[in-house]
């Protein structure tokens, strides 16, 4: 199968400024579709169709649209969790540091691992219910050879504190706490290999709302101790404003706008950026704001619509539209601000 990468999206970097600690260049993640008793593809579902984005160091990337877009698949392709086999098919290009990721393999890879880690959206299924915390997050560190059999347990003591548990915890099993404790372990695991790099898949949408800011608070913090850099995948456009810095809206594999989170909530340039910006509650509800009601379904990414993808759903769609794909580009005279739409300036 073919799935030669179009030119990229991000805008060509100015001389002088240092180069980002992760490029990603019109990724494609396509999954076979196969039928009948000799499991012969048919088709294939395009769960990440040509997306490219940068994330500098210390920054932190927002990635929103609906559920299924592909934000998750983009995070776990980029970290290798993702390979391509079993008819999945796997293109484009993942620079991290100046290293070709997709090129990496055995112990280059291993060692790659350590500066890249993830924060899984399931604070449950995400942790061994046979080990104990200790052993959780001391693997990792024992695995790359980090520390001896001796000083992993100070090693563990140090990053449970770091994440508002106590060193006890260390003895104790995934089930004996609650959900936002257990998000504490995922992040405590995370550190474990001092990365530079953290995908958050949703980190706090499995849990309570006064949970969430405590989470929240705690990346935050992190990220100002560390000097980390987060790709953060989330449905809540609310907290994606205050938590990232810039913001990249995917729709059907594609992402379709990406600007500072500032410019693109005060100034959205993509019809589908705008309608889901009008969802959001607002904290003055007597104020009257139209609502943007999307019509349709979300087309299935085994069969997308010819032309720009939000067409079939788009209020402000012409025929253009429905026959061509188009290209992404500077929008509001704003260099940092780029969007996919023939209609908007």
């Amino acid at each position: 199968m073919n799935v030669t990468g179009t030119e990229s999206s991000v805008p060509n970097k100015p001389q002088g400024i240092p180069r980002p600690l992760l490029e990603v260049n019109d990724l494609r993640t396509y999954f076979a579709i196969k039928k009948g008793l000799l499991k012969t593809t048919v088709g294939y579902v395009k769960a990440v169709d040509g997306v490219s984005f940068t994330v500098g160091r210390g920054e932190t990337l927002g990635l929103v649209g609906e559920s299924g877009c592909g934000k998750t698949t983009v995070g776990r392709t980029l970290l290798r969790l993702i390979e391509p086999a079993g008819g999945t098919v796997i293109s484009g290009q993942v620079q991290f540091a100046g290293r070709d990721v997709f090129a990496l393999s055995g112990a280059e890879l291993r060692r790659q691992r350590r500066h890249m880690q993830i924060i899984f959206q399931d604070p449950v299924g995400s942790l061994n219910p046979r080990m104990t915390v200790g052993n959780i997050v001391g693997e990792p560190i024992l695995v790359h050879g980090l520390a001896t059999k001796g000083e992993v347990r100070g090693r563990v003591a140090q990053l449970l504190d770091r994440v508002g548990l106590p060193a006890a915890a260390a003895y104790r099993y995934p089930h004996e706490f609650s959900g936002g404790q257990r998000q504490r372990i995922g992040i405590a695991r995370a550190l474990a290999l001092q990365p530079d790099f953290i995908v958050c898949d949703e980190p706090v949408s499995a849990l309570d709302v006064s949970i969430q800011a405590q989470i929240l608070n705690l990346l935050q913090d992190l990220q100002n101790e560390l000097h980390l850099s987060y790709l953060f995948i989330a449905h809540n456009l609310a907290v994606v404003e205050h938590f990232s810095d810039r913001v990249a809206v995917m729709y059907l594999g594609k992402l379709v706008e990406m600007a500072p989170s500032k410019t693109l909530y005060k100034d959205p340039k993509h019809p589908y950026t705008m309608a889901l910006l009008s969802a959001v509650p607002k904290p003055e509800p007597r104020k009257a704001e139209q609502r943007i009601v999307l019509a349709g379904e979300v087309p299935s990414p085994s069969n997308p619509p010819s032309g720009c993808p939000f067409h079939p759903r788009c209020p402000l769609a012409i025929a253009k539209c429905k026959t061509q794909m188009p290209p992404t580009e500077v929008k509001g005279g704003n260099p940092e601000h780029i969007a996919a739409c023939w209609v908007t300036k």
